[in-house]
This record gives structure tokens, sequence and C-alpha cells, in this order.
């Protein structure tokens, strides 16, 4: 009798199990059979959407006008500097050396002028007097020519004298430029935001090594303005802005300037936008990317 008890409760669970599982399978194919809920559409408003960086209104990109190697470095990035100031200089010996030697070069050739003005005023001096004597009669002709032959020599002499210190001027003058030119100023008051090399480094001519921002300026650019939008940009529009690095920033502005001129760019002809933010806020940076909403024309 217990064993058939057994039987029966083990049979009964087995069912129970089995009548689980089904109404489980049942209910899964049901809900797939289900038609996905349908999203609310996303209203278009018309605005002009667009991509832009964040920049100083004023700044400046510096550039080595000379190569060489990097000699010494009087600034660092995040330092505040003044207009006319030292921000770096090139090794400078074999130069500064070349500038000597020229201009003693040029002093010398500036004697030999000097000189030469001196035997051209005796020369000249005695062929006045040569030429009394041989108004008079005093002294032959060959006399009289050898007094005109000293004074054409003389002449010559000072123009050639003249012709090399000229050449020695412009040699000093290139000299100095190159000299001046491996050490580079701040040509604004700002704030070191970039400061590329290091000591022994090799500077090229033409690399940016030094930029410096105007931080009490901001403004966003955006070169990505196809021909299809910007017809319904204008100059004044208003702006909204946000920023991928500070999610929740939001700030206004409008549109300050228009290029005129449109550029080829990633196969379309593209115009570059300038927008005035019309407040800014501390934590925002050179060269972060902005997301531009524009009110199109029309709406505003």
């Amino acid at each position: 009798m217990e064993a058939t008890g057994f039987k029966k409760r083990k049979y009964g669970l087995l069912l129970l199990l089995f009548l689980v599982a089904a109404g489980g399978g049942w209910w899964y194919w049901q809900s797939g059979r289900q038609e996905p809920q349908a999203l609310p559409p996303v209203k278009d408003d018309g605005r002009v959407l667009s991509e832009g960086i964040v920049f100083p209104v004023r700044y400046a990109q510096i550039v080595m006008p000379v190569e060489g190697t990097i000699g010494e470095i009087f600034v660092q990035e995040g330092e505040l500097v003044r207009q006319g100031q030292p921000l770096l200089r090139l090794v400078r010996q074999d130069v500064q050396a070349r500038v000597r030697s020229v201009d003693a070069a040029a002093a010398k050739a500036a004697a030999a002028v000097e000189q030469a003005e001196v035997n051209l005023a005796d020369a000249r001096r005695e062929w006045f007097r040569q030429r009394q004597l041989a108004d008079n009669g005093g002294i032959s002709r060959q006399q009289m020519d050898q007094a005109q032959t000293m004074l054409e020599r003389s002449l010559t002499v000072l123009a050639q004298a003249k012709e090399e210190w000229r050449t020695q001027q412009e040699s000093l003058r290139e000299s100095q430029e190159i000299l001046d030119k491996s050490e580079l100023r701040a040509p604004m008051a700002g704030r070191v935001s970039y400061l590329d090399k290091r000591l022994g480094e090799r500077a090229d001519i033409g690399t940016v090594l030094v930029r410096i921002a105007d931080e009490s300026e901001w403004e966003v650019r955006s070169d990505d303005l196809t021909e299809l939008s910007i017809a319904k940009v204008r100059e004044g529009a208003p702006v909204t802005l946000t920023f991928d690095g500070i999610p929740d920033l939001e700030l206004q502005g409008r549109v300050k300037f228009i290029r005129p001129y449109g550029e080829k760019k990633r196969g379309d002809i593209t115009y570059t936008v300038t927008i005035a933010p019309a407040s800014w806020d501390e934590r925002l940076r050179w060269n972060m990317t902005a997301q531009i909403a524009i009110s199109p024309v029309g709406s505003f």
C-alpha cells in the first residue's frame, strides 16, 4: 500500500511539472507574437544642427621661423605671459659667432670707406694743384695725366669700398635677423595653452611650438554647415550650445559671423559660422567639441 501511494505522488508531481513548463512555453510564445509598442515620433523643430569647436576670440599660434635645437625655455604651460616676453630660445652660439665675425668685417669695410674718402680728397687737391700749374705752363702734359689717373683711381677705390661696406652691412643684417628669430617672444598677452618642445629637441621651420590664448572672450566655430543648410542661417540668429565633455551645460548665444566664401570639405561645399555665447563656463577649454542648434530664418 505504501509503495502504491508513493508511485501516485510521484506521477502527480511529474504531471504538475509538465503543466508548469507547458504554461511557461505558451506564455513565451504569445509574448513573442505581440506587436512591439511604437515609440512616439521625434518632432523636428526646424533648427539647423552642426558641430563646432571652442576657440578663444584672440589667440596666437607661434612658429619657429628658423630651424635649430631648443636651448632655453622660459615659460611653462598654463603660465600667464605679457606681450614681448621671451618664451624660448634656440642654441645659437654658432649664429652669435657669425654675427660677431660679420660685424667685425662690416667695421673693417667702414674703415676702408673712410680711408678711401680721405685718399679721394687728397687726389682732388693734387689734381686742382696740378691743373693750376698746367694752366701757367709749370708742368708737363704727362704730369697732368698722372694727376687725372690718380683722381679716377681714387674714385674707383671709394666706389668699391662702399660696395663692400654695403655687402657686409646686408650680411650683418641677415645674421642679426637669424639671431633674433632664434628667440620666440609672446606677440600678445595671455595664457600659454600649449608648449610642444623640450630642451634639446629639434625645432623645424614652420612648426607651431607655442599657443597663447586671451581667455577673456571665447567663441565657437563650425565649418560643417553645407550649402543646403547655410541658407537657413543668418547673423544674429539665436543659438543653443551643448558640450560633449560637460553634458549638464547648455549655453545660449547668437551667430556672430558667417564666412561668405564656401570651401570644399568632405565632398561638400561648407561654410564657417562663428557663434558668440551670451555667457561662459570656466570648465570649457580650447578645442572642446560643441553641439550647435541654430534657429532658422523666420523662426525669430
